[in-house]
């Protein structure tokens, strides 16, 4: 069963990758309402809706958003999550380096998708929301135990006690295979 969604405009970002933020949900956009619309994710048993939503820009001021992070961009961010969940999107990918420390202003997107989801807990206990992350092979990152510090400081960031999956960010950029054996213990 495919899932169309012509007609549907659905977007964090307009123009340029340095635009504004908006989150819009016309008519025609498709929902996911039954656990058929959702698809197994690679040869794991967990379930997610085929379309998923990348929290890349959220609350980044480096890459996205013109080096700034304000209160309407934060509505909009929310907005978008919003819309996805009220559409049956359930699927959220965020990463520790999004939004990061490093850049002026930003919030980190883990933060808010955990802050999101908080909210959205507190209006509706029943909603479920699948969450990806990832952890960044920094060169200074060596071992098993920067594997674990970093998923423990994802999950608070969250606000969560697990996430659905975890995924090795920038795989081989700094020779970091030995990371791929790790996150297959996690397994």
């Amino acid at each position: 069963m495919a899932m169309h969604v012509s007609g549907a405009c659905f977007s964090v970002f307009s123009g340029s990758r340095v635009g504004n933020i908006k989150a819009v949900a016309s008519e025609g956009f498709a929902t996911v309402k039954t656990a058929e619309d959702k698809v197994k994710l690679g040869g794991s048993d967990l379930k997610v809706t085929k379309l998923g939503v990348g929290a890349w820009s959220w609350g980044d001021t480096s890459y996205w958003n013109n080096f700034q992070w304000d209160d309407r961009k934060m509505k909009a961010a929310k907005a978008a999550f919003d819309t996805s969940l009220d559409n049956g999107i359930t699927f959220f990918d965020t990463a520790e380096v999004y939004g990061s420390r490093a850049s002026f202003g930003a919030i980190n997107s883990e933060t808010l998708l955990g802050r999101f989801i908080k909210e959205r807990k507190q209006r509706d206990p029943e909603v479920e929301v699948t969450v990806a992350t990832k952890f960044a092979a920094l060169p200074w990152r060596l071992g098993r135990q920067s594997v674990l510090a970093a998923l423990k400081d994802s999950l608070f960031r969250l606000g969560l006690s697990s996430v659905e999956l975890y995924q090795l960010h920038w795989a081989g950029i700094w020779g970091n295979e030995g990371y791929l054996f790790l996150m297959q213990l996690f397994h």
